[in-house]
């Protein structure tokens, strides 16, 4: 589907509206090193899983909102000129106006993933619990937050015959 491609995220999370970002988004695939991009706009709103009409009044609103310049060739094809600040960032590119490379450049040029914890200590699987005390506690915040309990554990919270400890029940 899409490559990876880092954008300045300042920039890309100023603009209004999520249809705008989405778009911006599909539109950076074709952008070239120096900014410019020919993409026809049926092709945006494939990309985009948006109508022909949503993606041209999407398009006019960036258009005013600084993110491009475009200029329409016979046969009504635009041509775009991605303004600096939105433009995508390859490994190794520097803006004009950056002498150095910042911690966010850094991190632009390779992303790392957000690993969600689940419990109070980073890499402790739920098998490697303590006791059976830490985990029907951490059965019961499952179940609280998301309603998520597996047959193995019996009976749900709150119906008969469920084996979760009676004084962990009632501090949920």
């Amino acid at each position: 589907m899409f490559s990876i491609v880092a954008v300045p995220f300042d920039a890309y999370a100023a603009l209004p509206r999520a249809e705008h970002r989405w778009l911006l988004t599909c539109f950076s695939r074709y952008v070239d090193r120096a900014g410019k991009a020919f993409p026809s706009l049926r092709q945006l709103a494939r990309d985009a899983r948006m109508s022909l009409a949503s993606v041209s009044r999407y398009m006019t609103a960036l258009e005013r909102l600084g993110v491009f310049q475009r200029q329409r060739r016979p046969g009504g094809r635009y041509v775009y000129q991605l303004a600096e600040a939105y433009r995508p960032r390859w490994p190794g590119r520097v803006p004009a106006e950056k002498q150095a490379v910042s911690q966010a450049a850094t991190q632009e040029a390779s992303p790392t993933k957000q690993i969600e914890r689940r419990f109070a200590k980073p890499g402790v699987s739920y098998g490697e619990l303590p006791d059976d005390r830490a985990k029907w506690q951490a059965r019961l915040r499952g179940w609280h937050k998301s309603r998520f309990w597996l047959p193995l554990w019996g009976a749900r919270p709150g119906e008969t015959g469920c084996m979760a400890p009676p004084e962990l029940l009632v501090a949920m």
